[in-house]
């Protein structure tokens, strides 16, 4: 029996908060001794080149285009990027604009945090919901194993959701919770 949209996809946000959580406890100890001159982007690139994506069909036939596993990526690439401005990010984010506050702190404390990396891997589609199993790795080289990130499509862009931003805030030391 297959659970309505609605609950899968509350189940993923719990359990994308709860990795979150057990992350930002895992990681926060793994704090980085640069001094912060690298100039470097924040984040590199390590793609995965296998992205599984499927549609869900059953519910309608207009679903968004599946994204690619590297502009997911991206996305997390560039929300993280300190060089990149927080107007710019809020449109990164689902509902960006009541994170701006905290998209400032995390620009502020990126300055001094450089070199986090991403790998997203497995893609899959749920209607206006994408979900990318990312492995999120700190400047020390330290890495948690693969979770569950998601974006929800709207006008035409994947955003990252609320509640996946909060697991990047939450690597930041940034007090979050998902609305």
């Amino acid at each position: 029996m297959q659970l309505p949209a609605r609950t899968r996809r509350l189940s993923r946000v719990a359990a994308a908060t709860a990795a979150a959580a057990a992350l930002a406890l895992g990681l926060t100890a793994c704090g980085s001794d640069d001094d912060g001159g690298d100039t470097a982007a924040a984040s590199s690139v390590a793609a995965t080149t296998s992205a599984a994506a499927h549609e869900d069909d059953d519910d309608h036939g207009d679903t968004a285009p599946a994204p690619t596993a590297q502009s997911l990526q991206s996305n997390l690439e560039q929300i993280t990027n300190p060089d990149v401005p927080v107007d710019e990010k809020v449109k990164l984010i689902d509902d960006g604009e009541n994170r701006r506050g905290l998209l400032e702190q995390l620009n502020a404390a990126l300055q001094t945090y450089r070199g986090i990396t991403f790998q997203v891997g497995e893609v899959t589609v749920d209607g206006e919901t994408a979900t990318g199993l990312t492995t999120i790795t700190s400047p020390s080289g330290q890495s948690a194993p693969p979770m569950p990130l998601t974006w929800e499509h709207e006008d035409g862009t994947w955003r990252l959701s609320d509640a996946s931003a909060c697991v990047l805030f939450g690597f930041a030391q940034i007090p979050c919770s998902p609305a």
